[in-house]
């Protein structure tokens, strides 16, 4: 089995939990809730994306890395709801991440990013919707993210998956990134439900 294929089956749970804990498709979303979940996003967007920046470093140019970082766009729809910097300081951040010592668990962390980049198209669309064009909750930079290039984006950064998976030619490699995703899924539950440990999981 390919490792893309490995990767969507063997996290499956962890990612139906990860799910669970992101409340954006509830029908009665507020502007605060929004915000809220937001503050969230950036408080685990932040310094996760800083400690993955050096073990990705060796694939940067075939990721087009620099084109992937989420934080800037979270802060651009932050400032949009009426932070400003000092206020982004404040922000609660979240300090228990995944390890990331090389570049396998590091690619399992990307992917789960770059998933939620891809299935936060359905959010996107539910948003616009509920919101309206033009709401004063802004454009929704997060979600919209690479715009019409979700799709190729998507598909370059499988194919480094897999590039360095096929190098690797080790079922040890391929065992760390599919870790590296777990952990990423599960840090990711454990902050967004951290103040509400009994939100029921969401399929």
């Amino acid at each position: 089995m390919r490792l893309l294929q490995r990767l969507k089956t063997e996290t499956r749970p962890h990612h139906e939990r990860t799910e669970g804990a992101v409340r954006l498709m509830d029908a009665h979303l507020t502007p605060g809730d929004y915000q809220r979940q937001l503050e969230d996003f950036y408080g685990l967007y932040l310094p996760l994306e800083a400690r993955l920046a050096a073990p990705l470093s060796e694939v940067k140019t075939a990721l087009a890395l620099d084109a992937r970082w989420k934080t800037p766009l979270l802060e651009a729809d932050l400032r949009a709801l009426g932070h400003d910097t000092a206020s982004l300081a404040q922000l609660p951040r979240a300090s228990a991440l995944p390890d990331l010592p090389g570049l396998a668990e590091a690619l399992g962390c990307a992917y789960v990013l770059e998933g939620s980049t891809l299935g936060g198209q359905l959010i996107l669309r539910h948003l616009t919707r509920h919101f309206g064009e033009g709401s004063r909750v802004g454009d929704f930079a997060f979600f919209r993210a690479y715009g019409d290039q979700v799709g190729p984006m998507w598909r370059a950064f499988g194919d480094v998956v897999t590039r360095a998976s096929e190098r690797a030619a080790s079922d040890t490699f391929d065992a760390a990134v599919i870790q590296g995703a777990r952990d990423t899924f599960d840090a990711f539950a454990a902050w967004m439900t951290r103040e509400n440990p009994d939100v029921p999981a969401r399929l």
